[in-house]
Formats: structure tokens, C-alpha cells, sequence
């Protein structure tokens, strides 16, 4: 069962609130809320990836997403389309120079069936090397995930038929 929108909006304020101690620590007194993902900024159905540089965004506008052009090295939760809800969020933290961040933001639009990893820790831990299989197997779109060394909840989209990507 999906989970409506306040509700995963609360989650993320929770998990925010639960990580507060390690952030604290991990960022030695700098301020991390710049990175986290503001629930308050989400929109329903409006997810944005940051793409690496302005030819990678123009090639996904045109060309779209190219799974086969991603390294596995480079995928925590396997070759997917990395997605967040908040916009400045993702430009802080994914920005190659954090005290420039620069916006190659591609807006998505999707009513997306993700697997709620939030909930489900257990079966990420059992099926980390072939998560993209498995929750396809089970019918979802991809994974929702919260990981506070990044932007907080994120996703990843491993079907790419329901993408729509605003030019």
C-alpha cells in the first residue's frame, strides 16, 4: 500500500530529526541543512535529478536517460535514475563545488510505485546486489531510501516508461 503524501512528508522531518546527533558530528558544527531535503519544498509527482554537467542534461532531455552509460562503481542501489523531491537540495550536495553550486536539475514528472526502503531495511541488506531486479519482480517503479551522508530520502528509477521530463 502507498503511502500518501503528508505521510512520507513526515517521515523525512522524523528521519531528519533522528540523524540530528550524527549530522551534528559528522559535520563538525557546519550547517548540513543546506544538503538535507526540506519537506516543505516537495511537490506531489515532481522529482528532480541533478545530472553532472549542462551536455549530460541536454543529452537525457534529448536522448533520455542511457542506463547502460553508468558504471556500476558508481551506483549504491544499482544503474537507476538517482531522484530527489527537493531541487536546491540536490544542487547543493551533488554540485562538484559545494560553495558554487551549479543547477543541471532536470524536473521529472511521474506517478511512480517506488518500494519503500524506509520500512524495509532488511530486504535492501538480503538483496543490495540485485535490488533493481528484485523490486521490478515485484511490480514497483524503483526504491525509496533515506541516506542522511546525502540529501536525506532519496530514490532510484529503474523503470523509465512513466518518465516525464519537463524541457
Amino acid at each position: 500500500m502507498r503511502k500518501d503524501f503528508k505521510t512520507q512528508k513526515n517521515e523525512v522531518k522524523n528521519l531528519h530529526k533522528k540523524y540530528e546527533d550524527y549530522l551534528n558530528s559528522e559535520y563538525a558544527g557546519r550547517d548540513y541543512s543546506l544538503n538535507l531535503s526540506n519537506p516543505d519544498n516537495f511537490i506531489d509527482g515532481i522529482y528532480y535529478h541533478q545530472a553532472n554537467s549542462e551536455k549530460e542534461k541536454k543529452g537525457i532531455i534529448i536522448n533520455g536517460f542511457d542506463v547502460n552509460r553508468i558504471k556500476k562503481s558508481n551506483c549504491g542501489l544499482g544503474k537507476g535514475l538517482y531522484l530527489g523531491r527537493d531541487k536546491q537540495a540536490l544542487i547543493n550536495f551533488y554540485s562538484e563545488d559545494m560553495n558554487n553550486p551549479i543547477d543541471f536539475t532536470l524536473k521529472i514528472k511521474g506517478d511512480f510505485n517506488f518500494f519503500d526502503l524506509l520500512d524495509n531495511q532488511d530486504i535492501l541488506l538480503e538483496n543490495r546486489e540485485n535490488i533493481e531486479e528484485r523490486v521490478l519482480s515485484m511490480g514497483y517503479d524503483g526504491v525509496r531510501y533515506y541516506d542522511p551522508d546525502a540529501t536525506g530520502e532519496e530514490f532510484v528509477l529503474f523503470d523509465y516508461s512513466k518518465i516525464l521530463i519537463e524541457k
